[in-house]
This record gives structure tokens, sequence and C-alpha cells, in this order.
């Protein structure tokens, strides 16, 4: 991957904007949903997702809660890149939307998948070079925009060039599964403990 000003003349190198679409589905109040699973900027790190907030629709919601997440879906955080908040949301939750801190990415490329993307994005010069462009930003707190992101170059792979590409995506398939799994063993410890701690549930003569 490489990563400088896009120049026309180089073929096979890609600009974000070229492969991808860049916050494609904003949620409103003609979707008329029961319930949203919310992400904000913070509870997600270096693709590791800590927590979702739950809220069902008689509560209020975020008014930064506006852009839907679909499966695949690349989030990275425009707000202090350098903090790293960003990651591939292989396992969405129903009806799940991200703060407007997260630019949402979607390939749009076949031949260059949502797995090349995350991995220039997240890239440490890419990082660093977001953070220096954040540092100079008049907003509150550093902070890019999400046109910022197509000074990321992508070249494309031959078609042929299919192993290489299958190779990367299993890894990512099996990163994303651990975590998930995890996820959900710690979903249930969170409900097990408490009952256990009250001893509501008795194991005192279970045999180990």
């Amino acid at each position: 991957m490489v990563f400088k000003q896009y120049n026309q003349k180089e073929g096979a190198k890609k600009r974000l904007s070229e492969i991808a679409e860049i916050n494609p589905d904003t949620y409103s109040l003609s979707n008329k949903w029961d319930f949203f699973n919310y992400l904000d900027t913070s509870n997600i790190i270096d693709g590791v997702m800590y927590d979702v907030q739950l809220i069902s629709s008689n509560q209020k919601l975020p008014s930064r809660a506006r852009r839907i997440i679909k499966k695949g879906d690349i989030v990275f955080s425009t707000v202090r890149p350098n903090q790293r908040h960003f990651g591939i949301i292989s396992y969405p939750l129903p009806n799940m939307v991200c703060s407007t801190g997260f630019s949402v990415i979607r390939s749009k490329n076949r031949n260059i998948p949502n797995e090349l993307i995350y991995l220039s994005l997240t890239d440490s010069n890419f990082i660093n070079q977001m953070q220096q462009i954040a540092e100079q930003s008049v907003s509150t707190f550093p902070s890019i925009r999400p046109s910022d992101l197509d000074l990321c170059i992508l070249t494309e792979p031959e078609e042929k060039n299919t192993n290489y590409i299958n190779t990367i995506q299993y890894c990512f398939n099996c990163i994303a599964t651990l975590q998930e799994e995890n996820r959900k063993l710690s979903n249930l410890r969170e409900l097990l403990l408490p009952k256990l701690m009250s001893g509501e549930i008795d194991v005192s003569n279970l045999e180990l």
C-alpha cells in the first residue's frame, strides 16, 4: 500500500473516493426503527469493540447517532486519529448506528475489499498523517474531515491475484469470529456473575 498525494498518471493506483463510499447511509425518522444499537467513538479501539448502547424508540436518540452500519463496514473516527478509534464491523448488531464522529467506509470495488482498505487506513504512517492534519484544524478537538481520507491511495490488485485477497479476508474473518465469541462470553459472564454472587444459582454440588 502506498500513501501519497493522488496522481492521475499512476493508473492502477486509486484514491479512496474512487473505490469506496464514505458515509453511504444516514438514519432518518422515516426509517421508524423500534430500537437502536449505538456505537460511539469511545467504544471501539484498534479494531476491538468494547460496548454498544441499546436504545429503545421511546428513549432520546443522541443527535450524533446517524451513520447506519452494515456488515463489513469500516468505522474510522475523525477526532484525534492517533487514539485509533476504528475497526471493521464484521458482526453488526440489528439496527446498528454510529456517531457522526466516525466516517463509515464501504468498498464499491470488488478487487479492493474492505479488508485491504482497512489495512491502508490503519497503517501507522497514514494515522500520523491524519493526526498532523487534525492538529491544524480549527475545531474544538483535533479532527479531520471525511474528505481528508482521500489522501489514502491504494494499488488495485490484479484480478488473477485472488489468493492474496482470499488469505487476508480469511485472517480477518478468523479475528472477527474470535472477537465475537469473546463478546458473547463476556455478556454471559456479566449475566451469571451476579446470580452466582447472590446464591440464585447454586454450583456447590457441581463435580469439577
